[in-house]
């Protein structure tokens, strides 16, 4: 099936804005707080969001929803370089409308927090570190449910969730756990000031993140015939199973007619 640019850059912009507005908002209404409870309510946030549109997504455009995994596909080989920047661009956008939008209903919560943005909390190498090693992980995750044909689609979502999840979770103290440019770059354009000035930790530690896992996934994957495209459609596996049943079947009746 044709897929047109603009369904599939929409799709990217509604999955990052949703990611953003849920998150940043739910940060908001919580506030600034140490309680682990707070904290758990506002990664379950940002987990849950992208696994639902992930499931609703993924079909029209691979949900990718973040600018480094986008240039980490591009750089494997399974991801056009023509969409590459029309992506980065729904997802920058989708970013910066959401954080308008918690601004336009929570200015005083949002203001208060910053509009939800990432900052070092244990200084700028070990929060440099930490987007690195992270991003590695949800890269390597997004590599087995996006371009493996082992990978059932079914369990991309929660997959995913859980790496935003623990990842958000582990990182909440050093880092904040961003894992992605846009969902950074959108709260500190807002921020301004300090959030802004270390945005550039947001950007540049999920790229090279990312790029490393694409390098180690595309060693430990074995054959290429496990390979398929980001925007390719994974086959039914209802079909699958069939035609591996029907090819049984002639493999049993060839001996028996050659008798």
């Amino acid at each position: 099936m044709k897929r047109d640019l603009l369904r599939l850059t929409a799709a990217e912009f509604l999955g990052t804005f949703a990611l953003v507005f849920v998150g940043c908002s739910t940060r908001a209404m919580v506030g600034e707080t140490t309680n682990f409870a707070g904290i758990l309510i506002v990664h379950i946030a940002f987990a849950f969001t992208i696994a639902a549109m992930i499931y609703t997504l993924s079909h029209i455009s691979a949900a990718v929803f973040n600018p480094a995994l986008t240039l980490g596909f591009a750089v494997s080989g399974r991801f056009p370089w023509r969409y590459v920047l029309p992506y980065w661009l729904a997802q920058f956008v989708g970013a910066v409308v959401a954080i308008g939008l918690e601004f336009l209903i929570l200015p005083e919560k949002a203001l208060a927090v910053h509009f939800g943005a990432t900052t070092p909390k244990a200084g700028l190498f070990p929060a440099l570190i930490v987007e690195i090693v992270l991003t590695f992980l949800l890269m390597l995750v997004s590599m087995a449910s996006t371009t493996d044909k082992r990978f059932k689609r079914a369990d991309s979502g929660l997959a995913v969730g859980f790496v935003i999840l623990v990842a958000g979770l582990m990182a909440n103290s050093i880092s904040g756990g961003s894992m992605n440019p846009a969902r950074s770059l959108g709260p500190a354009l807002f921020a301004g000031g300090s959030a802004l000035a270390d945005v550039w930790i947001y950007v540049v530690g999920p790229f090279l993140g990312a790029l490393l896992a694409v390098g180690v996934y595309q060693v430990i994957r074995g054959s290429n015939d496990h390979t398929k495209d980001v925007l390719e459609e994974p086959p039914d596996e209802e079909k699958s199973t069939l035609e591996r049943k029907q090819g049984d079947e002639r493999r049993e009746v060839a001996p028996a007619a050659t008798d």
